[in-house]
């Protein structure tokens, strides 16, 4: 059977992250976008001046309550205020009007509001084993994660042991599953039943929403126009980047709507998927713009797992179970109250000190919605997507 042979390849130690598909580093022998600028026989100097001047801004936050005021359009004044230090974290306070929120709603519910997907519900081929300490057996823990990471469904120790009894593996009831045991299990059969099992529940999906896309260079909206030049004034960032890939997101969540931790962008190891249309590639967004556009009556916090921790280290996090927003969001460090109007903006990477472009993913950007127990709630996302090469960003 091909999947006998798959898992043999696979039943090994994999750290997948969910925001890129593959290894491959299309960037790897490439010139960094600064190396024609350095050695005595360059002569571009236009070139490299122009460079040279663009760099990738990140405002600095000073402290937490930190306040500066923001001109936009007119004589309106826009207050930043610094929420978080670690990750960086900015608020706005009314950044749009009630009218406006009801506009950009209005705008998204014209488009269509489709269920909401993630990268791993499209995945299809084969079971990518996380098998944590390489000893060819799955406790509970290894097989919820294994589960997470292929199908974005977040299951609890009794969703697990469900599931054996079910599927008729861990015949002796140890909440161990071992490499022959897992052998007996059919990827097909495997998706159908967790196809089913979110049928029925939802909830256990990462992600319970709906959301629809706008795409402004289709939409001649002035309201669209006016967000784009207000965060160009508070961004400080070289326009084009603001102007590209400009699409907004629209977010729907009904009660127990929720999306569990997660980051927005990925390694800067693999080519960035705004410029590639493979699949080997990697979300990469510098910058997280999200607005709400709704008060929420219970729930439906942003929260941020992580924040302030001292130190972080993924196989601790991910096998704590904190990613499980829908159910430990109270755990959260940092939970910020969705209020309409209100902005919430956050860098997703750090900067470069040498190139003065596109660094490290922050590893406290973990973060996600938590699950709204009443009421509903309308969010809006816009990103910033940069790649390591700026070059190509810049449009040099």
């Amino acid at each position: 059977m091909r999947f006998c042979k798959v898992l043999d390849t696979l039943f090994i130690i994999l750290l997948i992250n969910s925001a890129y598909c593959d290894s491959e580093n299309k960037y790897s022998d490439s010139k960094k976008p600064s190396d024609a600028c350095n050695g005595k026989e360059n002569d571009q100097n236009d070139y490299c001046s122009k460079l040279e001047a663009k760099k990738l801004t990140r405002l600095d936050g000073v402290e937490v309550g930190f306040s500066r005021e923001v001109k936009v359009e007119g004589d309106k004044i826009l207050h930043l205020s610094t929420l978080n230090m670690k990750p960086l974290i900015f608020e706005i306070k009314d950044f749009l009007t009630k009218k406006e929120c009801s506009h950009i709603i209005s705008l998204a519910t014209k488009v269509g509001i489709k269920s909401s997907v993630t990268h791993q519900e499209t995945n299809v081929d084969g079971i990518r084993i996380i098998d944590n300490n390489g000893d060819k057996m799955l406790d509970i823990t290894e097989m919820k994660i294994t589960i997470e990471d292929n199908y974005d469904i977040y299951l609890d120790d009794a969703d697990i042991r469900t599931l054996y009894a079910d599927l008729e593996i861990d015949p002796n009831k140890d909440d161990i599953v071992t490499k022959d045991e897992m052998l007996k299990l059919s990827p097909k059969d495997l998706r159908a039943y967790l196809n089913n099992l979110v049928t029925t529940s939802p909830i256990k999906k990462s992600r319970f929403s709906e959301q629809a896309w706008i795409f402004p260079n289709e939409h001649k909206d002035k309201l669209l126009d006016t967000i784009t030049d207000r965060l160009k004034n508070i961004l400080e960032l070289p326009p084009v980047l603001i102007d590209k890939y400009n699409a907004i997101q629209v977010v729907h969540y009904g009660r127990h709507g929720h999306y569990n931790a997660h980051q927005d962008s990925g390694s800067t190891d693999q080519p960035c998927c705004h410029l590639h249309s493979n699949k080997k590639c990697s979300i990469c967004r510098y910058l997280t713009f999200m607005l709400y556009l709704n008060d929420v009556e219970e729930g439906g916090e942003t929260a941020f797992p992580i924040a302030n921790n001292e130190t972080f280290n993924i196989h601790t996090f991910r096998q704590s179970g904190n990613t499980h927003l829908n159910s430990r969001c109270n755990q959260a460090n940092l939970r910020v109250k969705p209020e309409l109007g209100k902005a919430v903006i956050w860098y997703n990477h750090l900067v470069d000190e040498e190139t003065g472009w596109l660094g490290d993913l922050d590893d406290y950007t973990w973060h996600g919605g938590c699950p709204v127990t009443k009421g509903t709630k309308w969010i809006m996302n816009r990103w910033i997507n940069v790649s390591p090469d700026r070059e190509i960003d810049l449009g040099i």
